[in-house]
């Protein structure tokens, strides 16, 4: 990157831009975060220490943000080489504020603009033309740490290669994924997401659908958020759907579809009663005094308890495993619901296609703004691929509807799909030049499919695969056949891990990298196993069990070779028994890990303990004189079942340390693993067995139990609670071995770990959590 940005101002400490500045400080850039006046700048900075959910990784770096204001600190513009600009959305404001601060930007410096729907032509009428040449928009998602799409849109002025310095920064350094958007209303996700939510409320009066029914066929039944389309719009705020439907009727002259951007009855009534949604705590959904959630009958703008209905549609889709498999048996059903989600998808991927080439110049930008904007699993152009092309085309033109003529064309010249694989990489279809192309991809960014596709593939089992990064490392990846979106480690998994290290030393690679092919690194152990082995009282099979992963995760720990971990997102329970067993770990920013055992009656049952207690103890460099803070903050990690809510926030509990290594964009861990992994194979030496783990024995329990004992008096924990505590403390002070002149080993403290992670096992009361967290998905406090 020729251009580097190394200070941002901010312009608006409203939540929005606060955020943003936030962000930046995440990812180690300091900003100036501009407003009126110093008490709005410093209220926004102070406001992102109380919102939720938290736009922080850690608290500190929010030293690098300074709040400023435009009459004492304009000159500061000049240091900084990006200004953005987010304040409200007024044309005539924003035009005024470029006016003001213009004057003082450097020579270099790039401007942009984070309007969700303003024309870049109007407000670029007031720049000069050097500055033109280095403004453009960068639309970010809100929240925008947890949000990954930003969308750039340029003009016919704007410099081409600032704007790919731009893109370059917000993917590597902010780890964001960036579309190339038009000028055009509401640009790609919000033009094409806001028209399949209108349509939604369209088809739900038609189909006299509820609005519960609704958001359990619009969620993750299709691999859209969870929070699918009603409750979606209670939390963006049914006034903030309003402005940008308006926006795309009003500019959109040009759309075949304007009218569906005109705003039904019912919620102009809602908007005229302030029913705005999560911010006046009533819109679609709200709570009684009993705290039960009510929906909004849509005739007549009455709440009532949500009746949950069955449909067939659900029920038969619920064979399939993968999303691809769920659509098409969805829209397949001849019942109201699978009517209702074939004309759902049918109006979105004909109203998508037909936005080319107006909103963007091919299907990847599109399929990526919805999958980084919208939170969809597979963009729209992915779904017609899943549901068939040629088939579900035809079925659309037998319903009466106008098939795009690029579609129809592409069809008569024998192209039967939106993406495709030339043997070397994949392709997708471009209506401009009637051909497929590469798609483009970061160089850091690594395709497990490809790789598999291409001769990488050197094992493959149920839930992993062994496959070859090249450059002589090796990478077990999971992903689970029954659970692929949790990936819970089972058997599978374990038996890919002890191959793995007898592959690579056999034939002389440099190391192992263990990552995720799965929306989550691993959500845990595989409860249903565990619960069968209780219900059989096979208590020697759940000893087994446990032993077969502590053994398998030494020998990865052991091996002659570095091991490195790529996680990302849920690393929980085994998830992080087996990321805590290597050497190092590469871990996307947004990691949630954790040793959770607690919530189902249990503790770690393979090592988490031990990893704890090791990390704790090379924390503190103190030995035998830190017996009782290792215990102490080991238990506080474990017994309190604790989570990190980022990679960050792993580091100050004591799952990372600071050798691992955290990269903002989740996208290139495995690549960056790799380059560990090579960076640490020459010289090479496999860790000996520990011997030196100091804990504080029979004393540190019964500080423990003191602890414990004031927590059950106070109603603050059960007394399940208490036994599991009891049995954590065990292991944690060093059993019966325990005490600060009594130095352990590892096995040692692995075997009674075991112990206790099987006595738990036979507890009736972790035998009803355990089955609850299989129900539910939700720890029951019994």
């Amino acid at each position: 990157m020729a251009f580097k940005i190394e200070k941002v101002a901010v312009l608006g400490a409203g939540v929005m831009g606060a955020q943003i500045a936030t962000h930046l400080s995440n990812a180690g850039i300091p900003s100036y975060l501009f407003d009126m006046n110093q008490e709005l700048a410093e209220q926004g900075l102070e406001g992102m220490n109380k919102l939720k959910p938290s736009p922080v990784y850690n608290p500190k770096t929010l030293e690098l943000i300074t709040p400023c204001n435009y009459d004492d600190h304009l000159d500061k513009i000049n240091e900084v080489d990006w200004v953005v600009e987010v304040i409200a959305e007024r044309l005539d404001w924003k035009q005024g504020l470029f006016e003001k601060i213009v004057p003082k930007l450097n020579a270099t410096a790039l401007l942009t603009s984070n309007t969700s729907g303003l024309a870049l032509s109007e407000m670029a009428a007031v720049l000069p033309d050097d500055v033109k040449k280095r403004f453009f928009i960068t639309h970010f998602f809100n929240p925008p740490r947890y949000m990954k799409l930003v969308e750039l849109v340029g003009g016919p002025e704007t410099d081409r290669d600032a704007m790919q310095d731009m893109a370059t920064f917000l993917e590597d350094d902010l780890g964001k994924g960036v579309v190339w958007a038009k000028d055009t209303a509401n640009f790609i996700a919000n033009r094409i997401g806001v028209y399949g939510m209108m349509l939604t409320l369209k088809l739900a009066r038609e189909k006299r659908l509820s609005i519960p029914d609704v958001d359990a066929l619009t969620g993750t039944l299709i691999g859209h958020m969870k929070s699918a389309t009603f409750r979606t719009g209670d939390v963006v705020g049914l006034d903030t759907l309003v402005h940008v439907a308006e926006n795309a009727y009003d500019k959109g002259e040009a759309d075949e579809a304007r009218d569906m951007f005109l705003i039904p009855d019912y919620l102009q009534s809602m908007l005229d009663k302030g029913w705005l949604g999560q911010k006046t705590q009533q819109g679609f959904y709200k709570k009684d005094e009993n705290r039960n959630i009510l929906a909004l009958n849509l005739d007549t703008l009455e709440y009532e308890l949500p009746v949950k209905k069955k449909f067939d549609a659900i029920r038969v889709s619920k064979n399939e495993t993968y999303l691809p498999g769920k659509l098409r048996s969805l829209v397949r059903i001849d019942d109201v619901a699978g009517k209702f989600l074939w004309e759902l998808n049918a109006g979105i991927l004909i109203y998508s296609a037909n936005r080319l080439p107006e909103i963007s110049d091919d299907i990847v930008n599109i399929d990526n703004a919805m999958k980084w904007g919208f939170g969809w699993d597979i963009g729209p152009f992915e779904v017609w691929d899943a549901l068939g092309v040629k088939e579900s085309t035809t079925r659309m033109q037998a319903d009466g509807r106008k098939i795009p003529s690029w579609v129809t064309s592409m069809l008569q010249d024998g192209f039967t799909s939106f993406y495709g694989f030339d043997g070397k990489v994949k392709t997708y279809y471009d209506p401009a030049s009637k051909s497929m192309l590469p798609v483009p991809t970061h160089l850091l960014a690594v395709d497990f499919d490809v790789i598999k596709k291409t001769g990488g593939l050197i094992k493959k089992d149920w839930s992993a695969s062994l496959i070859d990064l090249g450059d002589g490392v090796a990478a077990v990846t999971l992903h689970s056949v029954l659970q692929p979106t949790f990936n819970p480690i089972d058997g599978s998994i374990i038996s890919m891990f002890d191959q793995a290290v007898d592959w690579v030393q056999e034939n002389g690679y440099k190391g192992l990298v263990i990552a995720s092919e799965a929306p989550h690194f691993s959500a845990g152990a595989n409860l249903a196993l565990m619960l069968r082995a209780i219900d059989e009282k096979d208590w020697d099979g759940l000893d087994a069990m446990s032993k077969a992963m502590q053994d398998t995760l030494q020998k990865l720990r052991f091996a002659p070779f570095p091991v490195v971990a790529a996680p990302h997102s849920l690393a929980l329970g085994g998830g992080y028994e087996t990321i805590g067993a290597c050497d190092r770990i590469v871990a996307a920013a947004e990691l949630y890990t954790g040793l959770v055992e607690v919530g189902v009656g249990l503790i770690p049952g393979a090592g988490g303990n031990l990893r704890m207690i090791m990390k704790t103890q090379d924390r503190f460099s103190k030995g035998r004189t830190g017996a009782f803070q290792v215990a102490q903050k080991a238990f506080e990690a474990i017994g309190f079942a604790k989570i990190s809510m980022s990679a960050k926030h792993a580091v100050s509990i004591g799952y990372l340390t600071k050798d691992d290594v955290i990269i903002v964009n989740g996208d290139h861990r495995v690549a960056r693993a790799k380059a560990e992994v090579l960076s640490m194979s020459d010289g090479y030496a496999a860790p000996e067995m520990r011997t030196d783990l100091f804990l504080p024995g029979k004393g540190g329990r019964l500080a423990v139990k003191a602890s414990v004992k004031g927590f059950l008096k106070s109603g603050k924990i059960s007394e399940h609670d208490a036994l599991i505590a009891e049995k954590l403390a065990f292991v944690l002070t060093g059993g019966d071995r325990g005490g600060i002149m009594k130095p352990l080993d590892e096995q040692y403290l692995l075997d009674i770990e075991r112990e206790a992670f099987v006595s738990l096992g036979g507890e009736p009361k972790t035998r009803a959590r355990i089955e609850y967290m299989l129900k539910r998905g939700k720890p029951l406090r019994n």
